[in-house]
């Protein structure tokens, strides 16, 4: 099993520089949002440091899909993704390397009518935002996936959607944000945000103390860990997704699709990103009875996406509870340093099988790599992303439930805008964190 690290070496700043006494923006969280967050704050002349507990881009950052997709999003989000189209489109340009893009569409084949029916219910979204989006007939979905082999009731197609290497963007980002000035730390967690007069005011870390007066937490499933040091409680759950690289094959197409129960994207190389569908795994632990309430009346309609295992997790939870364990020793702000999450190799067999049965003409690809990530999710299915907070100072951009990759760029830059001028140029109400202390929780479009 590999985990598709991002090459991220040279980038961190040395372990043996002190850190900073001081600086305007902390960053807690070296995945994509982070790093893209850094740039921008860094583009604006803000000092930065990054915190990054582990290596950078090295949880689910490097572990997405790679669909840069608008299409099917909840309406909260779809503003946020049109504008993170627009920046896609020259990001190679500007972060000066190449980072897999391609803008070739993303296509939801149904299967039968009742899923044509559910994607087709979503093009009174699209209309409303004035996107691309259409619903295309059986015959005009194979002009798109020549070769296609197994019944088919049409699809929902966004032309303006793409894909890109989710192993090179972060990297990316972090790079240009070193040069701009920007100190990256790995292996350094942050153990607690300091607060004086609902103002933050600092970030205790691992090696010592760094004045600041804006905290962004970015830290993926260790966030409602950290903001409940602070008395915020966030009903974060966590999930886990399975994804593999396949060998190259037959070229096919550039578009992000889901098909026949598997979801890929295929590089210019030939060789597929798949998964089980959207798909994912519960492994189940004491920590989900926490917040239960919140998830509970979208479990029955969602049940379909889940798969639900009493395993090794419950025990290993059991362990990391205990005062001698790494995890309480390490506290809640870092919790666990790297954790090893394996992939479902059940389910990426019934992907192969999948791509196999609608594409004969891949019948000698196989599976290469595989890897599983982590999945940050909320019970109403969109992320957290805010800078009006309470304490002052503390900006949060979490809970991205599967769907964060192609929002990364444009949540840098949303953050970095809201904390360096106070606009995010946004509408961000719906994306609030007090909109769980307030009750104002909608049932999610997907859970993921």
């Amino acid at each position: 099993m590999n985990t598709p690290v991002a090459a991220l070496a040279g980038v961190s700043t040395p372990q043996d520089n002190p850190l900073p006494r001081e600086v305007d923006v902390v960053i807690i969280g070296g995945g994509l949002m982070g790093c893209a967050c850094a740039y921008y704050l860094g583009k604006a002349g803000v000092k930065v440091l990054l915190l990054e507990k582990s290596l950078l881009a090295g949880q689910q950052s490097s572990r997405a899909w790679g669909f840069v997709r608008q299409q099917s999003r909840d309406e909260a989000e779809v503003p946020l993704m049109q504008a993170s189209i627009g920046l896609w489109r020259s990001l190679e340009r500007e972060l000066q390397t190449d980072l897999g893009w391609r803008n070739d569409g993303c296509l939801f084949v149904a299967g039968n009518e009742e899923e044509r029916e559910g994607y087709a219910s979503w093009l009174s979204v699209a209309r409303s935002f004035s996107m691309n989006t259409v619903m295309l007939s059986p015959s005009e979905v194979l002009k798109k996936l020549p070769g296609y082999a197994v019944p088919q009731h049409g699809g929902l197609f966004t032309a303006s959607d793409g894909q890109a290497e989710p192993t090179l963007v972060a990297r990316a980002f972090a790079m240009r944000a070193r040069e701009l000035g920007a100190q990256l730390v790995e292996h350094c967690g942050a153990r607690g945000i300091d607060v004086a007069a609902g103002q933050v005011v600092g970030v205790e870390t691992e090696r010592g103390y760094v004045k600041a007066k804006t905290v962004v937490c970015a830290a993926g499933v260790t966030t409602f860990r950290l903001l409940r040091l602070l008395g915020i409680e966030l009903p974060q759950q966590l999930v886990r997704g399975t994804v593999a690289r396949t060998t190259s094959g037959p070229t096919l197409s550039g578009i992000s699709t889901i098909a026949n129960g598997v979801g890929f994207r295929q590089r210019l190389d030939g060789s597929f990103n798949i998964a089980d569908d959207a798909h994912v795994d519960v492994d189940m632990t004491l920590g989900h009875l926490r917040a239960l309430h919140w998830y509970a009346p979208s479990l029955w309609a969602h049940r379909k996406s889940f798969r639900f295992n009493l395993n090794g997790a419950c025990l290993t939870d059991l362990h990391q509870r205990m005062p001698w364990s790494q995890a309480s020793r390490l506290g809640e702000g870092i919790h666990e340093r790297n954790p090893l999450i394996k992939p479902n190799e059940k389910g990426l067999g019934t992907a192969m099988r999948a791509l196999k049965a609608a594409f004969p003409g891949q019948v000698d690809t196989q599976i290469a790599d595989r890897w599983a990530g982590a999945i940050d999710v909320l019970p109403d299915g969109i992320p957290v992303i805010d800078a009006q907070t309470s304490p002052r100072g503390l900006a949060i951009a979490t809970g991205f439930c599967g769907h964060g990759f192609a929002m990364g760029p444009i949540v840098g830059k949303t953050l970095a805008d809201w904390i360096d001028s106070g606009d995010p140029g946004l509408d961000m109400r719906q994306l609030r964190l007090s909109r769980f202390a307030e009750g104002d929780v909608k049932p999610p479009s997907s859970l993921f």
